[in-house]
């Protein structure tokens, strides 16, 4: 009986921390995409750096300055990139069977209503096929 109280306990208590950790995500990702990105890895750097107030408020205005200026020479990358994206779909679909097409549509449609960022997370390199986690 112990055993379970303490068991439950630490399922309880993995739970909150979750739900908790997960409410403060969502408060980040709330403002606007650069300020989300900037407060998420100052917040990471908070926590891993134990910096100074100073620090923070320093890095707060370098973070939003570097977040605006990635914003900026995306959108000037977004034709090029959306360009691509069109014709190496193009370049796949030529490639696939009938059958693999429609999974192949599918597939991308969902993954078109998927809110979020990929599912490592923003920005995650080297993992997948080809990548150097694989």
């Amino acid at each position: 009986m112990l055993a379970a109280v303490f068991l439950f306990g630490g399922v309880a208590g993995a739970a909150l921390g979750r739900g908790m950790a997960l409410r403060d995500l969502e408060a980040t990702f709330r403002g606007p995409p650069a300020e989300a990105r900037a407060q998420f890895r100052l917040r990471a750097m908070r926590r891993h750096l134990d910096l100074t107030d100073r620090q923070v408020r320093e890095l707060r205005a370098t973070l939003a300055d570097a977040e605006t200026e990635r914003d900026r020479l995306l959108s000037e990358c977004r034709p090029g990139l959306d360009a691509l994206r069109d014709r190496t779909d193009a370049r796949v679909k030529s490639v696939l069977t009938p059958d693999q097409l429609t999974r192949y549509e599918e597939f991308e449609a969902e993954r078109r209503r998927r809110p979020g960022p990929p599912p490592h997370g923003p920005g995650h390199r080297g993992r997948g096929p080809g990548g150097r986690g694989d």
